[in-house]
């Protein structure tokens, strides 16, 4: 059989009748609180994937186009509209948490600026609003209602360069739309497609 539209906008793709795959939308609504998914995720402005770079500006969320490894973020539900995002691996046995800023420009890191505390805990700052799930897009929100954006030019800074995340106006929708490709599934019963390629 073909493809069949779903309820909620994504698509379903069958085969002998069976459902196989869920939109990421679908997913996050059907999954309960707590950590749904691992995987990458890429802006549709094909800046490169989405990272954290330790130790540079307040370890800064970035895109480095000349580095395509992986970096694996954990979605985690916090409830049917909201995730926080960390990254999958700990650093130095610590989990840290996405936060948007607005004591430094409302850029997104996981230390807090001009201290040495990292972000390990969720709060307003690290709480993000979803919007999209079709297919397997989204959109987020900071806590000052403005999606996080790729910025267009490149900081550099001490040996290595790259586009920062702000949660801020930003005039690219594709900078503000991130594909996510699930590389690890984390409850049971979520039909969320694995190793998809980027967009």
């Amino acid at each position: 059989m073909g493809p069949a539209a779903d309820r909620g906008g994504g698509v379903l793709e069958r085969l002998g009748g069976s459902v196989v795959t869920m939109s990421l939308g679908q997913g996050l609504r059907a999954a309960a609180v707590g950590d749904v998914a691992a995987g990458v995720l890429v802006p549709l402005s094909k800046q490169g994937k989405l990272r954290v770079t330790y130790n540079w500006l307040y370890s800064a969320l970035n895109c480095d186009p000349q580095d395509d490894s992986d970096f694996i973020w954990l979605l985690t539900k916090i409830d049917d509209t909201h995730i926080s995002l960390s990254p999958r691996d700990p650093y130095a046995g610590m989990r840290l948490y996405a936060s948007v800023r607005d004591d430094w420009d409302f850029y997104v890191q996981v230390q807090a600026p001009h201290s040495a505390d990292w972000i390990t805990a969720v709060g307003r700052n690290e709480t993000l609003l979803v919007e999209g799930g079709d297919l397997m897009t989204l959109s987020l929100r900071g806590w000052n209602n403005q999606y996080l954006t790729v910025d267009p030019g490149l900081s550099g800074h001490d040996n290595h360069s790259g586009y920062r995340v702000r949660s801020a106006v930003g005039a690219d929708h594709l900078a503000q739309t991130f594909f996510f490709g699930v590389t690890e599934i984390l409850q049971p019963g979520l039909a969320l497609p694995l190793g998809q390629a980027g967009p």
